[in-house]
């Protein structure tokens, strides 16, 4: 059984932001960042204890992260990080690089002056979270700009599908850049992306969106054969006189 990381002082709270809202951004991080893997069971007593808060913002944000697809609650063990299988994950970047097409086209033909200005500082900021190799920085940064050419789109029906997909892979979007080929390439793909903003031509940046995500599938391939690989316990077989070392 996974136990909860240890924290030497409580996570800073947010301007205007609830205990229940504090648990929840923090839960989440340790999920994104697999502080808390797939599978680890959420203890609401040592969660408490580690964001020195009571148990009920606790296990109001555990519901919160149930609902955006991140935890499970099961009736035999309670609450636990989701686990996802390699198929379901390439999957669900399969049906959001389609969405995000669309985004790609909906946001050239709304997108505004100020629109343009506001993605140009947000991908300065990116940039330079890549630069001072801060990858969950990078990711919080990269994510503020999907999330702007989600709104920019207009869509409401779009925006709440791909903001319930994208809750539920969010470790996994978070971890295929620690691959720092893949880190590269998703800073060479956002370049793409303000260039086809800039030249206001929907069709680019509808072709980019869609192959961004998907485009990682060999990326997650290897981190679930890996992680597969490490869980395996080594066994000692007996083949006529002499031992081999298996895996089962």
């Amino acid at each position: 059984m996974a136990k909860q990381p240890r924290h030497t002082e409580p996570p800073t709270r947010g301007v205007h932001e609830s205990l229940h809202e504090l648990a929840t951004r923090h839960i989440r991080e340790m999920i994104v960042k697999s502080e808390l893997g797939p599978g680890a069971r959420l203890h609401e007593q040592a969660l408490s204890e580690a964001l020195g808060i009571s148990r009920t913002p606790v296990r109001e944000a555990i519901r919160a992260l149930a609902a955006e697809g991140l935890v499970e609650v099961l009736s035999n063990k309670g609450a636990v990080v989701r686990e996802m299988t390699v198929d379901e994950v390439l999957d669900t970047f399969q049906v959001i690089g389609a969405l995000d097409s669309l985004v790609g086209d909906l946001a050239v033909a709304n997108m505004t002056p100020q629109d343009l200005a506001d993605l140009e500082d947000m991908h300065d900021r990116m940039r330079s979270r890549f630069e001072a190799k801060d990858l969950f920085g990078y990711f919080k940064a990269n994510q503020e700009i999907h999330r702007k050419l989600v709104a920019i789109s207009g869509n409401a029906t779009l925006q709440r599908q791909l903001q319930g997909l994208n809750a539920q892979v969010q470790p996994y979007r978070y971890s295929v850049n620690i691959d720092r080929e893949s880190w590269e390439r998703s800073v060479r793909d956002h370049e793409a992306f303000m260039d086809a903003l800039r030249d206001r031509d929907p069709a680019a940046l509808a072709k980019l969106l869609r192959q961004h995500l998907p485009a990682k599938s060999d990326v997650v391939r290897h981190a679930f054969a890996s992680a597969s690989a490490l869980k395996r316990p080594r066994t000692v077989r007996r083949r006529s006189s002499s031992m081999m070392v298996g895996r089962e």
